[in-house]
């Protein structure tokens, strides 16, 4: 009785290569039902944000004359990756982030592992 039962094929544990794909699926399937929840139940956009936001000249000609032609590219920025976090585009980040994992799971997999343990 060593505990190493070799004559048993569901004993073993898959190979780290197969794990990898199993888990870019399942990050892959969790994030595009997160993505799917999270667009159906999403608030649309406020009015009010977009009226007064960057958007308005106004605001960007105060700007620019404040901090210059950078200062206003950095608050475009700033306002375009923190819309990437609120209503509808939340669901498409979530669904882009996934995907990027799910891809890097079956690269790794695919590339870093053989399909037979050395022994």
């Amino acid at each position: 009785m060593s505990g190493n039962d070799d004559s048993n094929p569901g004993a073993q544990r898959p190979s780290s290569r197969k794990r990898f794909y199993l888990a870019g699926a399942a990050v892959l399937t969790g994030s595009l039902i997160a993505a799917l929840i999270l667009h159906a139940t999403a608030a649309p956009p406020d009015s009010a944000v977009s009226q007064y936001g960057i958007a308005d000249p106004r605001y960007q000609i105060e700007l620019q004359r404040i901090g210059g032609t950078a200062e206003v590219l950095m608050a475009q920025l700033h306002d375009w990756f923190d819309g990437l976090w609120h209503g509808p585009t939340l669901a498409y980040t979530v669904a882009v982030l996934g995907a990027a994992v799910a891809g890097a799971c079956f690269f790794i997999g695919h590339f870093f592992f053989d399909d037979e343990p050395q022994r």
